[in-house]
């Protein structure tokens, strides 16, 4: 909210879960909706009343990609948008280490103790 000038904010994608999906929640607009994706954290949030989320008209989904993989249509074209960003420099990906294919422990462990910031790339040349 601090970043939305106090405000709450019309959608939010969550995939912390734990303390960090709560306060998405509390950050939500009349009418604003969390989409929880996953649960990186691996703690869950509290448990939701559905008295708050009437009484802020806020609505809760969640969202789990192999459901699309079925209807390939939901996956292609977004992707196609994608890439096409990607390849024409408008979209950054964040690099957040490169290790050698023999780190791949190392990488995994960075990950789950929450030490990284972007894409890990497992390089099999290194």
């Amino acid at each position: 909210m601090a970043a939305n000038h106090g405000r709450g904010v019309d959608v939010v994608l969550e995939m912390t879960g734990g303390p960090v999906f709560d306060a998405s929640l509390v950050a939500l607009a009349p009418f604003g909706r969390l989409v929880t994706y996953g649960m990186a954290s691996r703690t869950p949030p509290s448990p939701i009343e559905t008295g708050t989320l009437m009484t802020g008209s806020r609505g809760v989904v969640g969202f789990w990609l192999a459901h699309c993989l079925a209807r390939p249509q939901m996956v292609t074209d977004p992707m196609s948008e994608l890439l096409e960003l990607t390849g024409s420099g408008v979209l950054h990906p964040v690099l957040g280490g490169r290790y050698p294919l023999s780190g791949a422990r190392a990488a995994h462990e960075e990950l789950r103790a929450r030490r990284t910031t972007g894409k890990l790339v497992l390089d099999p040349a290194a």
